[in-house]
């Protein structure tokens, strides 16, 4: 193993990575600490790479508080007292030093990793297999930083449960419709001519918001989470939205309770319900009826698993949403994001509290380094 210096000068020395060793379900940013250290890497089969962007997600939250299934494996590697994990499981990075032989990757590449539990918090990281790296060139950094995610999951619950048919009245409902996946299926289903019916919140702006999710987002049509509940809305109103021989096929939930068993209901005989998320904290509620009288599938979906079993169909996803973006058929989640940027010579101290300041604020938050 050789230090990075011998064979690369543009890789420094030394790299530093937001690192935790223990877990605090009362304060997440409590366990984290900023750690340098001096990397070995064997070059003839590592690729090492910048970090660019990072986001703040709930999962990597979560992982922090020691409640998500899947953690990332603490070692001593980096030089710690304790076994510790570097945080983050989404970034993106470009590559300064690929592997002499290496065909598929060049130095100056955008890429994402494949697999969650990378550790995406940190200056400078390497990546042991070039083939655990998706080249994501051509985007901005707010979407190359995210796209492994929410546009992932987006993609996938559009596209990889139901087989849809060209040129029918076919839709899909969702609710949570203002979260960045969901703005994110509403593109990619009127991409592929499928309809939707996004859920949201009662609030005082409800038409404001509406309408920039169908006229930005390309929903198709918006109501509100009472009308989502209304018995006498969904057999008078919701058909002349959905307009004559219409077939909502998919719901997607990423809320929960009273939400989640409404828009079950909206499906059709031996239709499908996708639960990847659940705001509410409320259990997945669904009428029996729905099961015996209308063959009602209920399934999950998880991005990190989904990967784990297929992670080709990652692949196929990201290098799909790369192409869309480029030719401008999806919109940035720049505007969507609040950015915190951070000069690379900032001290360990403050670049611990730009991630803490993340963690604690409310918003799709994204770290992005001033190189």
């Amino acid at each position: 193993m050789q230090a990075f210096k011998r064979f690369a000068s543009n890789v420094p020395y030394q790299f530093r990575s937001v690192i935790y060793s223990s877990h605090s379900l009362e304060d997440a940013t409590s366990v984290l600490s900023v750690h340098r250290y001096t990397p070995k890497v064997d070059p003839e089969n590592s690729v090492v790479a910048r970090t660019l962007a990072f986001p703040i997600n709930p999962s990597d939250i979560n992982q922090l508080q020691g409640v998500y299934p899947s953690k990332p494996e603490k070692t001593l590697n980096y030089g710690t007292k304790d076994p510790a994990a570097i945080a983050g499981n989404e970034g993106v990075f470009e590559v300064l030093s690929v592997p002499p032989n290496e065909k598929s990757l060049k130095v100056g590449d955008w890429v994402i990793p494949l697999y969650a539990n990378q550790g995406t918090w940190s200056d400078h990281r390497i990546f042991h297999n070039a083939s655990d790296l998706i080249k994501v060139n051509g985007l901005d950094l707010h979407t190359a930083g995210t796209v492994g995610v929410n546009g992932v999951t987006a993609y996938q619950l559009v596209h990889d449960y139901i087989n849809w048919s060209t040129g029918g009245n076919e839709w899909l409902v969702q609710n949570a419709g203002t979260s960045g996946v969901s703005k994110i299926v509403t593109q990619v289903a009127k991409i592929a001519d499928i309809k939707t019916l996004s859920v949201i919140r009662d609030r005082e702006n409800f038409d404001q918001v509406a309408k920039t999710l169908e006229d930005k987002f390309g929903a198709t049509k918006v109501i509100s989470e009472s009308q989502n509940n209304d018995k006498v809305f969904g057999k008078q109103v919701l058909p002349t939205i959905l307009g004559d021989n219409a077939r909502v096929r998919l719901a997607l939930n990423s809320v929960g309770g009273r939400s989640s068993s409404a828009i079950a209901r909206k499906l059709e005989n031996d239709a499908l319900l996708l639960t990847y998320g659940g705001m509410s904290k409320q259990p997945v509620t669904l009428p029996t009826s729905l099961h015996i009288f209308k063959g009602l599938t209920s399934k999950g979906f998880w991005v990190t698993e989904s990967c784990r079993r297929e992670p080709q169909k990652k692949v196929d996803a990201v290098n799909a949403l790369v192409e869309l973006y480029k030719g401008g058929k999806l919109t940035s989640p720049k505007d969507e994001t609040i950015t915190n940027y951070v000069d690379p010579s900032a001290s360990d101290q403050e670049l611990l509290e730009v991630i803490k300041n993340g963690i604690n604020s409310p918003g799709k938050q994204v770290v992005v380094f001033k190189w």
